[in-house]
């Protein structure tokens, strides 16, 4: 190798040098900046403007609850309603789900209620 050509071998070696130092320079003062600004932010008091308002009564607090899609593994989505309404919601669906089945109306081998009894035809 000729001494121009070492030259330039050597150049573009100090280049490459110069260009990792700068990346590691950058990412270090990226991350103390990072780390700098995230304790403060932190930190930093809400406002009374900032702050979330409040209920006055814990049943109007909101919550969000999240259901998947009848038919899809991935399909989901979310209902927010307040503390009252789904309370309101349960008790409904368990007096939807009581069981009143026709078994407990049969009455002799005909499926016929028997007379006066207060089972109906509705089964």
């Amino acid at each position: 190798m000729t001494l121009v050509g070492a030259a330039i071998a050597g150049d573009a070696e100090d280049e490459r040098k110069d260009r990792i130092m700068n990346r590691i320079v950058t990412a270090a003062a990226a991350t103390i900046i990072a780390v700098g600004i995230v304790p403060a932010a932190q930190a930093a008091p809400r406002h009374s403007s900032d702050a979330p308002e409040q209920p006055s009564d814990p049943n109007e607090k909101i919550v969000c609850k999240s259901f998947t899609r009848i038919g899809t593994l991935a399909g989901r989505y979310r209902t927010c309603k307040t503390k009252a309404e789904w309370e309101r919601e349960r008790i409904n669906r368990r007096q939807v789900n009581v069981t009143d089945s026709c078994g407990t109306r049969y009455n002799g081998p005909s499926g016929s209620p028997a007379p006066g009894s207060p089972a109906t035809y509705d089964c």
